[in-house]
């Protein structure tokens, strides 16, 4: 009994495996973030790795830190369910968790992060050309407007004179569409490219006449058009017969596209127009269309194929500059089955 008593009592003293035992625990408890059991279920359910695109779901908010991934650590009640002993081993090491599919958990949460860094280049550049498109657009938007206020200014005096301005045949024409508007809502996602609105004769077998001498071929002087406003592959619609405009008019030519939607024309100018648009026509090619105005005004300027050749050349002739081609470019290089490019392998 002696020794007994005399032995140290060590029921309140901390043994070292214990310690270890409690850690290794709190490490395997330790719980995950949602978007981990969601991707999982995914990845199990298909039977293969998860695509980057699964990860966006969970990635609405983007951020440079992925601090949100983790759980904070709160202590509640008993101390030793308490996780804040990891957030030391967080700091020196990113596996603070250790159950049987961490492997797996952090494999995943590096692919959600490179993701994540993809995610937000991608927005800078789209954020980049966005800016670079409402730019544009406004500049040929202050052509056009310079156009009408010059237009209103000649209307004036044509009509103190008694006289009427004559206005070109928009048979055969094509009318380059702009909206800084437009290019503020547009979905950057989809392919970009040329809008416009053409005009044209059908024939008596419903064909259509493109040809830019549509509209003097004689017996066409005074016929109606008809259209198509091209936004892109799938947002457009055609309408028609629209009434040939022979003088400049401040009021609007109103007519349904596709038989549902609200065109209105403006030709007040040769070369010149403008389109109101309805949302609900360009609602496919709208990041937000709920917030998108309800009208769109798109301004037209006349498609002028010389200049537009000439642009071409001119920066092809300017890149062709700031970089000669090497004798490796040249076209027996480049082409012939002798050439170095074929005999490298290219």
């Amino acid at each position: 009994m002696g020794r007994l008593a005399a032995a140290p009592f060590h029921g309140h003293q901390s043994q070292p495996w214990r310690v270890e035992k409690n850690r290794g625990l709190q490490k395997a408890r330790r719980p995950l973030p949602a978007w981990y059991y969601r991707v999982a279920s995914l990845e199990y359910t298909r039977g293969r790795d998860p695509y980057p695109e699964d990860f966006d779901e969970d990635l609405s908010e983007l951020e440079e830190s992925d601090e949100s991934d983790e759980k904070e650590c709160e202590c509640d009640g008993d101390a030793s369910e308490c996780e804040c002993d990891l957030e030391d081993e967080d700091k020196e090491s990113e596996r603070s968790y250790g159950g049987s599919d961490a492997d797996n958990y952090y494999e995943l949460k590096e692919t959600r992060r490179e993701r994540k860094r993809e995610l937000l280049e991608q927005r800078e550049r789209h954020e980049e050309e966005k800016k670079a498109r409402i730019e544009y657009a406004k500049e040929k938007e202050e052509e056009v407007n310079a156009a009408y206020k010059s237009f209103r200014k000649a209307r004036r005096r044509a009509k103190k004179r008694d006289k009427t301005i004559p206005l070109d045949s928009i048979a055969g024409q094509t009318f380059k569409l702009f909206s800084s508007d437009y290019a503020e809502f547009w979905n950057p996602h989809l392919l970009d490219g040329t809008k416009y609105v053409e005009f044209y004769h059908l024939d008596d077998q419903g064909g259509f006449d493109f040809s830019r001498n549509a509209g003097k071929r004689v017996g066409t002087e005074n016929r109606p058009v008809d259209g198509h406003v091209y936004f892109d592959a799938e947002t457009g619609c055609s309408f028609g017969p629209l009434p040939l405009p022979t003088r400049p008019r401040r009021k609007d030519v109103k007519i349904k596209g596709d038989g549902k939607y609200d065109l209105s024309f403006n030709f007040f100018a040769n070369g010149y127009l403008k389109l109101r648009v309805p949302r609900d026509l360009l609602k496919d090619a709208l990041v937000s269309p709920s917030t998108a105005p309800q009208i769109f005004e798109f301004v037209g300027i006349l498609r002028d194929y010389e200049k537009g050749r000439k642009e071409i050349a001119e920066a092809r002739d300017k890149a062709a500059k700031n970089h000669p081609p090497s004798p490796r470019e040249s076209y027996f290089e480049m082409n012939h089955f002798m050439g170095s490019w074929a005999q490298s392998g290219w």
